[in-house]
């Protein structure tokens, strides 16, 4: 059983819709109302239903409430009117809409039963219902009602019937079909990120520019844009961190390979007492960050980095983000992510082009060697530690 909410300003609208008044093939029945809602004619029906969603001092934009429930066809032989009329007023109940007038109609017109009411927002005392995590209540209350009431559970989004979507609700299948073809086929975050250029998707994090906080994840064609939650619990931020790994975890293995590396290339080079000089300027990677704990701070926002990047490199990353209107979040791409999350080890490094040149005594790295071990959002781009999970 599932059941889709949506909201609007015109009454008798939606009451022409439920009741079928001009698609017969709905064969549409009345099979449940209300006290204070007589079965006369739409317009005198929709005005009384207006009277009450007058009622009060309340500015409520979408007074209208219409909920749509569907059964699978498996369970068709089950679905009578009474177990209809039971099983929507224990939803109705638990969604806290009480007290208001509604009028609900079964069609006939698909191979699924279902059926559609329409209430009023506002309640008998004049107050608003609340709307409040609606999506995220009703997903919870459907799925305790299927499992209540023993009804077919579907295996998932799969066994949609693609061809009967219309509107946002098709093309958000669209979505999570190439997302979950992308998902399926990649090892980690690179290939995930190539693999979702192809199907003409964009990968897009949602940074917090104060904290350094991943907030979640969207995916856009430019022109159309669905977050993972929106799309499958599957493709939500957690979900895929778990199948491509942690990136700032990820990011931290790969700085403390870096930077030993870096470590033994100038001890490699230099004698006992060149190393003894290197080792107190650039110590053990787990002194830096003991017990493996990440940076808690030194993250910037996305402007910040940019400023931080050459002109040759700004201008390629400037398309890589958009900024939120307050400027507080950003979605970025997986590149231009990678790049924030290694600025908090800047500092305590203190590797690749800062701090002037050598006078501590020790023998330093030829150009060629120092270019290997610059930073990549001060210098290279294509030295960047590989974004790859470790196995």
């Amino acid at each position: 059983m599932i059941c889709k909410i949506k909201h609007g300003q015109n009454f008798q609208g939606c009451l022409d819709y439920i009741t079928g008044k001009y698609d017969k093939d709905k064969q549409a029945k009345v099979i449940m109302h209300s006290e204070g809602i007589p079965l006369l004619d739409n317009k005198t029906v929709a005005q009384i239903f207006e009277a009450y969603a007058t009622k009060g001092s309340n500015n409520i934009r979408e007074p209208v409430g219409h909920y749509a429930y569907s059964f699978h066809k498996k369970d068709g032989n089950r679905v009578t009117n009474e177990l209809i009329r039971k099983i929507v007023r224990e939803h109705l109940e638990l969604m806290g809409i009480k007290n208001t007038e509604f009028i609900m109609t079964r069609h006939y017109d698909t191979d699924h039963d279902h059926a559609h009411l329409m209430c009023s927002m506002v309640d008998r005392d004049g107050h608003v219902i609340s709307t409040a995590y609606e999506k995220e209540r009703n997903a919870r209350i459907c799925k305790y009602l299927t499992k209540k009431y023993g009804f077919f559970i579907s295996a998932g989004k799969m066994n949609v019937n693609r061809n009967k979507l219309r509107g946002r609700e098709k093309l958000k299948y669209q979505f999570y079909d190439k997302v979950m073809r992308c998902k399926a086929q990649s090892a980690d975050w690179q290939q995930f990120d190539k693999a979702l250029r192809a199907e003409g998707l964009k990968l897009r994090f949602h940074y917090n520019n104060v904290n350094g906080k991943l907030m979640g994840i969207v995916f856009t064609d430019g022109k159309y844009t669905f977050s993972g939650r929106q799309l499958d619990n599957e493709l939500k931020l957690s979900a895929l961190t778990e199948k491509f790994g942690d990136l700032k975890q990820i990011t931290h293995d790969n700085m403390c390979d870096w930077y030993e590396d870096y470590r033994q290339q100038l001890h490699y080079i230099n004698d006992r007492q060149g190393c003894m000089t290197i080792d107190k300027a650039y110590p053990d990677f787990d002194k830096l960050f003991p017990n493996g704990k990440l940076p808690s701070g030194g993250y910037t926002s996305t402007d910040g980095l940019l400023s931080h990047l050459s002109l040759e490199y700004q201008s390629d990353f400037q398309a890589e983000h958009e900024n939120s209107k307050d400027g507080k979040t950003s979605f970025v791409a997986l590149e231009l992510l990678c790049d924030l999350l290694l600025m908090p080890y800047a500092q305590p490094l203190s590797i690749g082009g800062g701090g002037g040149g050598n006078n501590r005594g020790w023998r330093d790295l030829d150009d060629d060697d120092k270019e290997k071990f610059r930073f990549r959002f001060n210098y290279s781009h294509s030295n960047k530690p590989q974004f790859k999970r470790k196995r």
